[in-house]
């Protein structure tokens, strides 16, 4: 085939267009850090790096979710040990109220002591979590209680939970029943109130009663205590787990799109010598032409 100097040129501006085109896309990629910036550089690519942002953005939910779970039970956990503090201080005053060398003058006044406490168990009940009740199940937007009906209202019963998985949800809440006592039974506000009320009226027999029931409310509220803090761990656990599973989502995404700096820079330099040969020899040959023959 007969090479023209027509074909020759046109060659060249070929070759220096591609050369030019890939330094572009060269620079492109050292300028944002990303091997693709627009779907034509890896069609593959593109669609691996569209799941692999799409997961990180549904993980980026879960591991908020898993957080917020963990920080309302921290909450809950020193909730109950302050209502654990408020009943031994009433356990303690009890004791010392039942002993036969307090008068009724003396029972009064830890009367007032219980009532203070009484009314700290009613605060603590109401304690809220970012303008959400905690110990009312799902009606997060009302006050579970009352400081003169505590001991018998129904707290609501429904539970709230937060998704930490496509497939796993963790409750997080717990009824004011379960941590306080049953409304009508003697709970934990019933309990202070009728031993409030003995006191009041010197009635020793009523005093030594409360001290069983003290304990029993105790005791449930322990129980409750150790439920959240097997909910604690086991949200912690899952930020752990979603914080693994992000850094391996995004070493498989860096694989796919991050440009690997160091053979870019030495990949575009060598596309700069490249350009230059090709600019050199275009020069030569365009030099030459038949008005130089006929001289």
């Amino acid at each position: 085939m007969r090479v023209t100097g027509t074909m020759q040129n046109m060659q060249l501006l070929y070759n220096l267009r591609n050369i030019n085109s890939s330094m572009v896309k060269g620079q492109n990629q050292l300028a944002s850090g990303q091997k693709i910036n627009r779907p034509s550089d890896d069609p593959i690519g593109v669609g691996y790096q569209m799941r692999y942002d799409t997961d990180l953005a549904r993980s980026d939910e879960f591991l908020e979710n898993a957080k917020t779970g963990s920080d309302i039970l921290k909450t809950m956990d020193s909730l109950l040990s302050q209502a654990s503090s408020v009943m031994q201080r009433a356990r303690t005053l009890a004791l010392q109220a039942s002993n036969d060398t307090y008068d009724n003058k003396q029972r009064e006044v830890i009367s007032s002591e219980i009532k203070q406490l009484k009314e700290q168990m009613v605060t603590i009940g109401n304690s809220t979590y970012n303008g959400k009740y905690l110990f009312n199940g799902q009606k997060t937007d009302q006050p579970p209680y009352t400081s003169d009906g505590a001991a018998t209202e129904n707290t609501d019963q429904g539970l709230f939970y937060l998704n930490v998985s496509p497939a796993v949800k963790v409750p997080v809440s717990i009824t004011g029943e379960i941590v306080f006592g049953e409304a009508g039974t003697d709970n934990v506000f019933k309990v202070l109130d009728d031993l409030a009320a003995a006191l009041e009226t010197n009635n020793k027999d009523g005093i030594t009663a409360s001290l069983d029931k003290i304990d029993t409310v105790a005791d449930k509220m322990m129980l409750s205590w150790a439920e959240i803090g097997a909910r604690m761990n086991r949200f912690d656990l899952m930020v752990s787990r979603i914080e693994d599973e992000q850094v391996n989502i995004t070493e498989q995404r860096s694989e796919v799109a991050d440009v690997d700096m160091p053979s870019a820079i030495t990949d575009l330099k060598s596309k700069e010598t490249v350009l230059q040969a090709a600019l050199s020899t275009g020069a030569r040959i365009m030099q030459t032409s038949l008005l130089d023959f006929l001289r």
